[in-house]
């Protein structure tokens, strides 16, 4: 009797010591499956230019070459995140990021230091239009993305691209972002309504080191006809060698006997040349030609040039496209 006692307890035993194998077992497999979930969720999709994008939720260091991308971290509060950025070229709206210890200089617009970029260890690089052929080169070093905007639709692109960039930092981020979408949705409106019956003409030119070039409606500057409603003149302009519409980012040769002929009522400026910090003696004397000074636009002091490194360099965030929109809506209706 004994011995049959002896027998079942150490059954028991084993029985307990099984249950108990099998119970931490478990606690095991739900840590694990835990962890799996926290990875997953580390990440986050998005919409870049080249489709969803998968990346890293809450980068602790991005290289941006894209001042836009550059201003809407800022306008969303993540602009410690910037570690590496082209520095030499900054629009005047930028210039405190250069002062950040944080912030590495990794190059210019176009020829950016890759090796830079690498030794920085970035958790994402964002790509801006001058460098977005090397996406496969920087996707080498960390996930890449690139937003493009529209020529069509630019406000609508822009307003998708900062939501979708700013999803990557979490609520907070978005919420920042939609309230400042929100305040240039206002601005549009505004320009919008008041240029809704206008029979005012516009035009848009780049001034390049002595040379005048015309900016088509579907060119560069899309965004002053097509989002806040102002109308082109009747101009024909001819494609850039390279296929591009509006004569490509610099715009197509023009005259000043072709502007008399159309004699706009705006003129905007855009001079390239101040925005690069080159020489400008060269684009003086431009805008006092006699055939300009006498179109509805000279006669009534409305040739108006524009910030030149916000409008050259910068464009597609949530800040420069706040100051770009505000610059030439107060011509709205005039």
């Amino acid at each position: 009797m004994k011995k049959l006692l002896k027998r079942l307890s150490f059954v028991g035993f084993v029985g307990l010591v099984g249950l108990l194998l099998v119970a931490c077992s478990s606690t095991k497999t739900s840590e694990s499956g835990s962890n799996s979930s926290a990875t997953s969720s580390d990440k986050v999709s998005i919409q870049t230019s080249t489709g969803a994008t998968e990346v890293p939720m809450n980068p602790k260091k991005v290289v941006v070459l894209d001042y836009g991308a550059a201003d809407t971290l800022r306008a969303i509060g993540k602009e410690d995140v910037i570690v590496g950025l082209p520095t030499d070229s900054l629009p005047s709206y930028l210039k405190d990021l250069a002062q950040s210890d944080k912030v590495t200089d990794v190059g210019n617009l176009k020829e950016i230091d890759l090796e830079k970029v690498a030794s920085l260890e970035p958790d994402l690089i964002i790509l801006s239009g001058r460098t977005q052929s090397q996406m496969e080169e920087f996707s080498k070093i960390a996930p890449t993305i690139y937003f493009e905007t529209s020529s069509t639709d630019y406000w609508g692109s822009v307003k998708t691209n900062i939501s979708e960039l700013a999803k990557v930092f979490g609520e907070e981020a978005s919420q920042k972002a939609a309230t400042g979408i929100k305040e240039i949705d206002t601005i549009v409106s505004q320009a919008q309504a008041a240029n809704k019956d206008t029979k005012l003409t516009t035009l848009t030119v780049m001034l390049n080191e002595g040379n005048m070039a015309g900016v088509a409606a579907d060119g560069r500057f899309s965004f002053i006809y097509n989002s806040l409603g102002f109308q082109p003149t009747s101009l024909k302009f001819e494609k850039a060698s390279s296929g591009k519409k509006g004569g490509g980012n610099h715009g197509s040769s023009l005259s000043f006997e072709s502007v008399s002929q159309v004699n706009p009522d705006l003129i905007f400026v855009v001079d390239r040349t101040l925005a690069i910090g080159g020489d400008d003696t060269q684009n003086s004397d431009i805008l006092n030609n006699s055939l300009l000074q006498a179109t509805n636009a000279g006669k009534n002091k409305k040739i108006v040039t524009l910030t030149p490194d916000l409008w050259y360099l910068s464009g597609g965030g949530l800040e420069s496209t706040k100051l770009m929109f505000e610059e030439v809506a107060k011509y709205a209706g005039n």
